[in-house]
């Protein structure tokens, strides 16, 4: 008999809970190493399932897992990376449309953890006490090995700001993360099918150019984003529209990209099915309260 795929999701929960509850402390590491590799193959496979309805049902009881690994092992930099890339996907996947104010507290937790991690490394301690932004010389102290939890950290942070536009603090804080994003640019743009760029490229476009926005840095980072994925990655197509189209009034350049992720094969990216599947959802609502945005 073949395993259930919310099986799959609710396993490596239910054996860690247990030897957590039950174990000395040797047990309970011995158990965060075993299941850390499992929990980093299921998070690759939901990325390739384009079930979005099982996903969203399984995620969760693995948010709370990851955050509870995370906090019991702080010195553990994959845990915070694995969590990060869970609370990003998740929120931005499936809450931010429909529940943004549960959005903001989940990109909030995420951002937090990540934080929490990067406050033990020298250089982010140093840069975050420099005011009013961090200097060249300590952001050149970021290396490649450091990429993969500083981005999913800087992921949650952007996304929070993004729905928190009206708050002076959050806008306050977007020179910092475009920092940030440009020196991992520098290191690994094409980091996840050069996600980077589009994250840098959403920021730029938040607000109209009069307020501070810079559309054409947004276009032009957008593009290398498209270019770096070779165009199969469709989240990014509905990042360009959201983020640029709307912000410059170009309801043709609106309308014609979400179509065209509408129109997209479904089998476009099967590593990244899933994220081509949230995407076309993205677009339908989009599409739907086009009138709204413009």
């Amino acid at each position: 008999m073949g395993f259930d795929r919310r099986t799959l999701f609710a396993y490596p929960a239910f054996v860690l809970a247990m030897l957590v509850l039950t174990g000395c402390a040797v047990t309970r590491r011995v158990a965060v190493d075993s299941v850390t590799p499992i929990l980093e193959s299921t998070l690759e496979a939901t990325f390739r399932d384009p079930d979005l309805d099982t996903v969203r049902e399984g995620v969760p009881a693995n948010l709370l897992l990851l955050r509870g690994m995370a906090e019991e092992y702080p010195e553990r930099e994959d845990l915070r990376v694995l969590v990060g890339q869970a609370y990003f996907s998740f929120s931005m996947g499936f809450v931010e449309d429909i529940e943004p104010d549960r959005a903001t507290l989940l990109y909030k937790e995420g951002w937090r953890l990540g934080r929490e991690y990067l406050l033990t490394v020298d250089w982010f301690q140093k840069a975050e006490a420099e005011k009013p932004l961090p200097e060249a010389e300590t952001l050149e102290a970021i290396s490649e090995d450091d990429v993969p939890v500083l981005f999913w950290t800087l992921a949650n942070w952007m996304r929070w700001v993004s729905l928190n536009l009206d708050d002076p603090a959050a806008v306050a804080m977007i020179p910092r993360i475009e920092l940030y994003l440009s020196r991992i640019i520098e290191l690994r743009g094409d980091y996840y099918e050069g996600l980077p760029y589009a994250m840098l490229a959403s920021i730029q476009g938040f607000r109209p150019q009069m307020l501070g926005g810079k559309p054409e840095e947004s276009k032009r980072n957008f593009q290398e984003a498209f270019r770096i994925s070779g165009n199969r990655m469709l989240l990014f197509q509905v990042l360009y529209a959201q983020f640029y189209c709307r912000q410059v009034l170009d309801e043709e350049c609106f309308d014609s990209t979400l179509n065209e992720v509408l129109a997209a094969p479904d089998d476009l990216f099967p590593d990244f099915r899933l994220w081509n599947e949230v995407a076309k959802d993205k677009a339908r609502y989009l599409l739907e309260i086009r009138d709204e945005l413009f």
